[in-house]
């Protein structure tokens, strides 16, 4: 089984929660993190994810910021685990991942990744299509 972690700073979490339910409907099999904000403790959650963890299950594991703190104390735990661990996301990986219909494998993980590291782009709207273009034009 597939077992995701969504570990941020602050509300960040929530903010891809919302955008996942929206997208993709229920979030249940995922655990959203948002560290720093209340009384939630940040280790005590991230060991309970690997606490809940199957032997076989697929475990990736987003953070936002490569070498923030929320990602030094997932790493330290993922060593003991075989773990996935993507920082500095964004939602079209993570969409890709939920997604997937095939193994999580680190081959799988790099072509995604690639694949969303392409798709972000600086949109120039002077470049784009003018006004009299239809919205489907411009959007396929």
């Amino acid at each position: 089984m597939k077992k995701i972690l969504v570990a941020t700073h602050g509300q960040f979490a929530d903010g891809v929660k919302s955008s996942l339910s929206i997208l993709v409907g229920k979030t249940d099999s995922i655990t959203f993190l948002n560290a720093y904000v209340n009384k939630e403790d940040v280790d005590e959650t991230i060991d309970r994810f690997f606490a809940d963890a199957a032997e076989d299950d697929e475990l990736i594991i987003f953070t936002d910021l490569l070498g923030g703190s929320v990602n030094q104390k997932v790493t330290l735990r993922a060593q003991k685990h075989h773990a996935f661990i993507i920082a500095g996301f964004n939602l079209p990986i993570i969409l890709e991942v939920l997604l997937a219909s095939a193994p999580i494998t680190k081959e799988l993980l790099n072509q995604k990744l690639e694949e969303c590291r392409k798709a972000m782009v600086l949109v120039e709207p002077e470049k784009l299509a003018t006004v009299e273009d239809s919205e489907e034009d411009f959007l396929s």
